[in-house]
């Protein structure tokens, strides 16, 4: 028997329009995106100005994701019942939230989904892109990348990283393996971009587990220096043991790139520049 994916939420006001936000933010001072009673986090803040703007109603948004402490995004996609009154246009709100919210997040576009859309069921598939300095470091560039003190083999992390590509258990490559009931997963490709002195690995794939491409990056990182093989990917792969893999990337180097609720554009995305230069 199938299931339909659950409304992500039943508002306590009149509602007849949901709203699909794209949001890009730094996600340095937050405690990721979910909202969390202790900390403070993107879900939160965004929240809270929604509400101000729609004369204090509850507003409750559905993610498509889950994003860790200290990563960013540049294509965040979050939902909300549209309250019917006080009636405000699309554009005029886009506007008066980026007014509002604090400078590392932004609103990057608003569209009409149907009432019963779920951006998190409803995504076909994601894309990520993590960011490796392999020049000098700077003021800047310690936010959004991940520093290496050493030369990589790009070609050896590239061999690594075709065993990688394909459905797959990935239990290897998932922090708190027991907390989930299904560790396949697909990706489509894996993409390397040097971008003057940054290596960009992109990851597009149909969703991914918690700080699963952390762990990929590590172990890609641990063979581009030399302390593994492009071989022990596969190996390590095919233990679903995350005691074999190699240590989680840091969370800072790490963007959500975009999230697909269309087949067509997973084949055509294309990293076109190092995230925090777009």
């Amino acid at each position: 028997m199938t299931h339909s994916p659950p409304r992500p939420d039943t508002p306590p006001y009149p509602s007849s329009n949901r709203w699909l936000l794209e949001i890009s933010f730094d996600g340095t001072n937050y405690s990721g995106w979910q909202y969390q009673h202790h900390c403070i986090t993107v879900q939160e803040v965004v929240q809270k100005h929604l509400s101000n703007i729609f004369a204090d109603l509850p507003i409750t948004l559905t993610g498509s994701s889950r994003t860790d402490a200290g990563v960013h995004a540049l294509g965040m996609a979050a939902s909300f019942a549209v309250p019917d009154r006080p009636s405000i246009e699309s554009e005029k709100l886009l506007r008066a939230m980026n007014r509002m919210l604090p400078p590392d997040i932004r609103l990057r576009r608003i569209r009409n989904v149907p009432m019963e859309f779920n951006p998190r069921f409803d995504a076909v598939g994601k894309a990520y892109t993590y960011v490796l300095n392999l020049g000098r470091e700077t003021p800047f560039s310690t936010r959004y990348s991940w520093h290496r003190h050493r030369s990589l083999d790009i070609d050896a992390m590239r061999e690594a990283a075709a065993h990688l590509v394909g459905t797959h258990d990935f239990s290897s490559f998932v922090v708190e393996r027991s907390k989930i009931d299904d560790a396949v997963r697909t990706i489509y490709r894996i993409e390397f971009e040097l971008i003057g002195n940054f290596l960009c690995i992109s990851f597009v794939g149909n969703g991914f587990l918690y700080k699963m491409i952390r762990c990929l990056v590590g172990l890609l990182e641990a063979v581009g220096s030399g302390q593994r093989t492009a071989g022990d990917a596969l190996r390590v792969l095919e233990a679903r043991d995350r005691g074999q893999s190699a240590e989680t990337a840091p969370p800072h180097g790490l963007f959500l790139m975009k999230v697909f609720f269309d087949e067509a554009p997973i084949t055509t995305w294309k990293l076109k520049n190092v995230p925090f230069f777009t």
